[in-house]
C-alpha cells in the first residue's frame, strides 16, 4: 500500500495508509514512556540522598528543573515545526534524550544530574519530540485530535505507574544508579525502536504569527484564558503528585495510606490526560474543563482538611485526575482557539503547563508544606472558577457568529 501524505483543500493533510498511521502512533507513543523517567527521581531521589549524600535542595532541584527546562522549550516549538521535518525533530529530541542521560549515567553528580538529566534529556529532548509528535498526529487525526492527544499525554504520565515501582524494587538490590541506568536504558532503547517506525513528516504549514516565541497569541481571548487557567489550576496537582505520599506520613497515617495515596494520584493523572483528550472531542473542551476545574477545587479542600484516610485518598485522586485532565485538553484547547495556529498554540499551553508543574513543588516548599501549602495552593486554583466564568461568557457570546464556537 502506498505511504505518503497529501492535503485536502484546507490544507489539512490526509494519511491514505492504515500502515502509516499505526507506524506513526507506535513511533509517537512509545517514546513516551522514556520522558517519562522524569516521574522515576521521586522514586530515587531518597536513595540518592542517602547512599551519594545528595543535598536534598539539589534533588528537589532536578526535579523542578525538568518541567521549567521543558517550558522554555514549549515556548518556540510552534516555530521548529513550521521549519524543520517532524521525522527530523522527532530525532533531535531523542538524540538529546540520549546524550543526557549518557552523560548523567556516565558520571553520575549533582551537576551532570542537573544540567543533562533533568535539563537536556528530560526538559528540551521532551519538549521538541513533544511538539514534532503532537505535530504529526494532528495532520493525521484532525478530527480525533482530542483523543490521541490525550492518549499521547496519558503514556507521559504512565511511566509514574510503570517505572516508579520497577526502580523502587531494583534499588532493594541494586545502587541507585545502577537501578537507574537498567530503567532508563531499556526505556531509551525502545524509545529508539518505536521512532524507527516514523514515516517522512514535512513541515507544518501554518500561517505565521510573528516572532520564534508566538507571544501575539494572548491577544485572542481563548489562547489567554486558556493558558492563565492552566497554570493556576496545574500547581495543586503537581505539589500533590510528589508530596501526597508524604503529607500522609506527616499526618501519622498508616504507610499503607501513604503508598496508596501517592499510587492514586498518579493512577488518576494518567486516566485523566486520556479521558479529558476523549471527552473533548465528544462534549466540548469548555464543558470538560469546568468538570476538572470543579474536581480540582473539590480535591484541594479534602487535602486541606483531611481528618481521615480515605478522604485523603479521595483528594488526592481527584487532583490527580484533574491535574491530568488538564494536560489532556491541550491539543482540543489549541484546535479550537486556532487552528491555522495549532502549533504554536499548543507550545504556548504546554508551556503553561509545564510552568504550573514547576510552580506547584516550587511554591509548596516556600510555604513549607502542610495544610498551609494546601490552603494556598487551592487558593489559587479557586482563581481558575474565575478564568472558567470569563471564558464561558466570551464563548456563549461568540457562538451567536458560530455556533460551533460553544465547544
Amino acid at each position: 500500500m502506498n505511504e505518503h501524505v497529501t492535503e485536502n483543500e484546507t490544507n489539512a493533510p490526509v494519511v491514505l495508509s492504515t500502515r502509516t498511521m499505526i507506524r506513526v502512533i507506535i513511533a509517537t507513543i512509545v517514546p513516551q514512556f522514556a520522558f517519562g523517567l522524569s516521574f522515576a527521581w521521586i522514586a530515587v531521589a531518597p536513595s540518592a540522598i542517602a547512599q551519594s549524600h545528595w543535598s536534598p535542595m539539589v534533588t528537589e532541584a532536578i526535579y523542578a528543573l525538568t518541567p521549567l527546562s521543558s517550558a522554555f522549550t514549549f515556548l518556540f516549538s510552534g516555530r521548529l515545526v513550521a521549519m524543520f521535518s517532524l521525522r527530523r525533530l522527532c530525532w533531535v529530541g531523542i538524540s538529546l534524550l540520549i546524550i543526557g542521560l549518557v552523560v548523567a549515567f556516565i558520571f553520575p553528580n549533582e551537576f551532570t544530574f542537573i544540567v543533562f538529566y533533568a535539563m537536556l534529556a528530560l526538559g528540551v529532548g521532551y519538549g521538541i519530540t513533544l511538539a514534532a509528535s503532537l505535530a504529526a498526529i494532528a495532520q493525521l487525526f484532525p478530527r480525533r485530535i482530542g483523543t490521541v492527544g490525550g492518549a499521547l499525554s496519558a503514556a507521559y504520565s504512565l511511566a509514574a505507574v510503570v517505572e516508579v515501582p520497577i526502580i523502587a524494587g531494583l534499588t532493594a538490590s541494586y545502587f541507585w544508579i545502577d537501578a537507574l541506568r537498567i530503567v532508563g536504558a531499556s526505556a531509551t532503547g525502545l524509545a529508539v525502536v518505536a521512532l524507527a517506525f516514523m514515516p517522512a513528516f514535512p513541515p507544518t504549514r501554518e500561517r505565521p504569527v510573528g516572532g520564534i516565541i508566538p507571544l501575539r497569541l494572548l491577544a485572542h481571548p481563548r489562547v489567554l484564558t486558556g493558558v492563565l487557567l492552566i497554570i493556576v489550576a496545574v500547581p495543586l496537582g503537581s505539589y500533590a503528585l510528589s508530596q501526597v505520599g508524604i503529607y500522609a506520613q506527616d499526618l501519622r497515617l498508616a504507610a499503607v495510606v501513604s503508598t496508596a495515596a501517592v499510587i492514586i494520584a498518579a493512577v488518576a493523572n494518567t486516566a485523566g490526560r486520556f479521558t479529558s483528550g476523549l471527552l473533548s472531542d465528544h462534549i466540548g473542551v469548555n464543558r470538560v474543563i469546568l468538570i476538572i476545574v470543579f474536581m480540582d477545587a473539590a480535591g484541594g479542600i479534602a487535602l486541606w482538611r483531611t481528618p481521615t484516610a480515605a478522604i485523603l485518598l479521595i483528594g488526592a485522586g481527584f487532583v490527580g485526575f484533574a491535574c491530568g485532565g488538564l494536560g489532556g485538553t491541550v491539543p482540543r484547547l489549541a484546535t479550537d482557539a486556532r487552528p491555522d495556529a495549532f502549533g504554536a498554540v499548543s507550545g504556548l499551553l504546554f508551556a503553561a503547563y509545564a510552568l504550573g508543574g514547576f510552580l506547584g513543588p516550587m511554591l509548596g516548599s516556600v510555604l513549607g508544606g502542610g495544610a498551609l501549602a494546601w490552603f494556598v495552593l487551592g487558593i489559587i486554583t479557586l482563581t481558575s472558577l474565575i478564568i472558567t466564568t470569563l471564558r464561558m461568557i466570551h464563548i456563549s457570546r461568540s457562538v451567536r457568529k458560530s455556533p460551533s464556537a460553544l465547544h
